[in-house]
């Protein structure tokens, strides 16, 4: 048997990689792609207004892409987790969260703002705490005892932000300074609870509110502004990154490409473009999950 014993080593030898060539990285190529976006507004209302976006990225990709039901923010960060989402929209909070969990994600694009009555930057939103105008509080502290409405539990402008802004202007903790909290789940019927007197006060996003006025299902005469954050960057799209590399190219191409096929969709709402995001863009919300 002597005689295999140089036909196996050229087989041994032929086997391995070439001198200074890296072994390459197990990469997945998923079809269909699986989307899922944060609800921050009805979702029937959200899955109609993202299908130019969705028809761009069967385009670009040349693979169906479904868009998968979210409940909540949570269900698209534990879909992210467990390797069943490859493309989301998040809030930054809950990219934070995403991170801190292990996430293996990247920020690819986030939204080019258009200002509105309620959000004067195209890059940045703001949590923004409103009531009735007719309401007689002027204040957050003199909204003590009254009722409230947040939106998600994982929702920068809808609850994370106010439960660090509220005892810090107040001295007390957000569910002992009102008499009532809930959760609407989106910030659309957050602002309806306002606007219908069903809770006193909500905390949203500022364009949530610009695009309440743009539907016209709410004036901005109807609302006060009594408290409103400094500069949050908005959502970022994110990929999982064991996407392939030929994938994740054409992935950002429609974001950060020619859009002019998305401008209806965006035109409805309130963005002008996109623009890239990064890990770097969202640190300051990243540092309140340690």
């Amino acid at each position: 048997m002597r005689f295999l014993a140089p036909v196996l080593s050229l087989i041994l030898l032929l086997s391995l990689p070439a001198h200074g060539a890296a072994p390459q990285p197990h990469c997945e190529d998923p079809r269909p792609l699986r989307l899922a976006l944060v609800p921050v507004k009805n979702t029937h209302t959200q899955a109609r207004q993202y299908r130019p976006l969705i028809r761009a990225l069967e385009e670009a990709t040349g693979r169906r892409v479904h868009a998968a039901p979210a409940t909540s923010y949570g269900t698209v960060i534990e879909g992210l987790l467990a390797g069943d989402i490859d493309l989301a929209e998040l809030g930054p909070a809950s990219y934070a969260i995403a991170m801190v969990r292990g996430a293996q994600i990247d920020p690819v694009a986030s939204f080019k703002l258009q200002p509105g009555p309620a959000t004067p930057s195209s890059r940045a939103y703001h949590s923004v705490l409103i009531t009735q105008s007719a309401h007689p509080a002027k204040s957050l502290a003199q909204l003590r005892g009254s009722t409230l409405s947040l939106t998600d539990p994982a929702s920068t402008s809808g609850a994370v932000l106010p439960r660090q802004a509220v005892p810090r202007l107040t001295g007390t903790p957000l569910e002992a300074h009102f008499s009532r909290v809930t959760f609407a789940g989106a910030h659309d019927r957050s602002i309806e609870a306002v606007r219908t007197g069903r809770v006193d006060a909500t905390f949203v996003a500022s364009n949530a509110v610009d695009e309440a006025v743009r539907r016209g299902t709410l004036r901005m005469d109807e609302i006060r502004i009594l408290w409103r954050s400094d500069p949050i960057p908005y959502d970022p799209f994110v990929t999982r990154r064991s996407l392939c590399p030929a994938l994740q190219k054409q992935i950002r191409q429609v974001f950060l490409g020619d859009t002019q096929a998305l401008q209806g969709m965006l035109k409805e709402l309130g963005m002008t473009g996109f623009v890239p995001a990064s890990h770097e863009d969202y640190r300051e919300i990243r540092q309140l999950y340690p």
